[in-house]
């Protein structure tokens, strides 16, 4: 065997063992989940399991990785309860609305539907239709990035406009360093000011909640236009509402979080949409971040 022949050999090796190990990764970490009506069947490499769905308990859970207090990535895994029994499956090639999905199918949240009207409307009468939210803390916090940005521009332009005049800088080289770093700061709270503000424009200050749809600021959103709504979980501390609508782009809305309060509370929020939703059930699902 010569040389380029012993060349070839070693690649193509090299190339097979490449491919054997990645294949061999991807078989391993692959889960196969099936869905039915009475049972839930989870396949991975080595067997799979099956489960009913009247015994077992499904939860989810969602861990955030961050490198040097840097977001790096996001687990998400399945969590089921079975025979005294608590087995973790990861899902690492699940996306965010493809977990989503999964959970909502796992956990549907709508409300049964009632055979008759009338005790229908009595189980929802007691549940609050209108809420109010007040972004006020919001708003100080936006307010004040925009003081510390607008602060920082001008420091930056009047050391810029002090060093055009002739002598002024003289044994005060130093003060021209201002400049720079009084830009970047400038740019950086202007960008966070931004981004406040677009967040404080997503919250709004009035909603109701009614068995034909939800209206938002006197805009009125109806169910039926609406292919999924997607409600924060209680346990989150930022809570925030999501339409979704074939014809057009998803709207979220802020509506409680550490400096925003919603009152009545959001769980009364999410207990009067699941109400008045249960004529269309599978439209209200809990958006796991």
């Amino acid at each position: 065997m010569n040389i380029a022949t012993r060349g070839l050999v070693v690649l193509i090796v090299a190339v097979a063992l490449t491919v054997a190990v990645f294949a061999g990764f991807f078989w391993f970490r692959n889960i196969r989940i099936v869905v039915r009506p009475d049972a839930v069947e989870i396949g991975k490499a080595g067997g799979r399991e099956t489960f009913s769905r009247a015994t077992t308990v499904f939860r989810s859970k969602i861990t955030e990785h961050r490198t040097n207090g840097l977001p790096s990535g996001t687990t998400r895994a399945l969590i089921v309860h079975s025979g005294g029994r608590e087995i973790t499956f990861e899902l690492p090639g699940y996306t965010r609305s493809l977990f989503n999905e999964l959970m909502a199918t796992l956990n549907p949240i709508a409300q049964p539907l009632f055979d008759d009207p009338v005790e229908a409307a009595r189980a929802a009468a007691h549940l609050p239709t209108q809420f109010t939210i007040d972004a006020a803390g919001e708003r100080r916090v936006a307010a004040r990035i925009t003081i510390a940005a607008v602060v920082f521009l001008v420091i930056a332009v009047a050391v810029g406009l002090l060093a055009l005049i002739p002598g002024f800088l003289e044994g005060l080289s130093a003060l021209i360093l201002l400049a720079p770093f009084a830009v970047l700061a400038a740019v950086g709270f202007g960008i966070g000011a931004l981004q406040r503000r677009r967040l404080v424009r997503s919250i709004p200050a009035q909603l109701s909640v009614d068995s034909q749809g939800i209206r938002v600021d006197g805009v009125d959103i109806p169910y039926a236009q609406v292919d999924r709504l997607w409600l924060t979980p209680p346990a989150y501390p930022v809570k925030r509402i999501r339409f979704e609508r074939a014809a057009a782009r998803a709207t979220t809305y802020l509506v409680s979080s550490p400096r925003v309060q919603i009152t009545p509370d959001y769980d009364d929020l999410l207990a009067a949409v699941r109400a008045r939703t249960a004529h269309r059930p599978g439209i209200v699902s809990l958006d796991l971040e």
